[in-house]
């Protein structure tokens, strides 16, 4: 086990916290790191998301800034 040094205050706050909680200020900590841990892996899951998503749809990505709508031309179509 590690000691983990700390501020007066930020003790304070960490036992008012774990009284309302009703547990230790052991207990706390760890459902903290948890879900700090947790967190950090949804994000890294969420990121290989987006990634994937985008090597998706890379193929269908155009430029479309010369692009112009004549609406005339279409409805002669």
């Amino acid at each position: 086990m590690q000691t983990l040094l700390i501020s007066d205050q930020a003790a304070e706050q960490l036992n008012l916290m774990a009284a309302k909680e009703h547990i230790s200020s052991r207990d706390l900590i760890e459902r903290l790191i948890v879900k700090h841990r947790q967190e950090m892996e949804a994000r890294a899951t969420e990121q290989e998301r987006q990634q994937s998503l985008k090597a998706f749809f890379a193929p269908y990505r155009k430029d479309l800034g010369g692009f112009k709508f004549d609406r005339d031309e279409a409805n002669a179509r």
